[in-house]
């Protein structure tokens, strides 16, 4: 974790204070492709590309606004399924077209976590 106690850099949880990036799904998305070091993250083209710890980010109104993201936890049949907090999902379809904020004009972002943190 780096950028404290600046909100608008880093990705960091401190005493009670976190960056923009460790709450909202937007700033995520755009800290895991611009980091350089650290936690970064690097955008797939295909779900199917995705490891366990991998986030898929949502926007429901296919608008470029990042809205939801949640966490790869585990590959059945090659398709992820995830977990998220914010209406509890455990072992959910990535797809969300169960969920009351699915549109038809869902976008999704797939990003793969470098692990190396070199």
């Amino acid at each position: 974790m780096r950028g404290a106690p600046n909100r608008e850099k880093g990705w960091w949880l401190q005493r009670g204070n976190w960056s923009f990036s460790w709450s909202v799904a937007h700033s995520l998305r755009w800290y895991l492709e611009g980091s350089t070091t650290g936690l970064k993250g690097r955008r797939v083209q295909y779900a199917e590309q995705l490891e366990l710890g991998d986030v898929i980010f949502y926007d429901f109104q296919g608008d470029g606004r990042i809205d939801h993201s949640v966490i790869v936890t585990s590959i059945q049949n090659g398709i992820p399924y995830v977990n998220a907090h914010t209406s509890d999902s455990i072992n959910r379809s990535y797809l969300y077209e169960d969920s009351t904020a699915y549109t038809p004009n869902m976008t999704y972002f797939f990003y793969h976590i470098d692990d190396s943190f070199a």
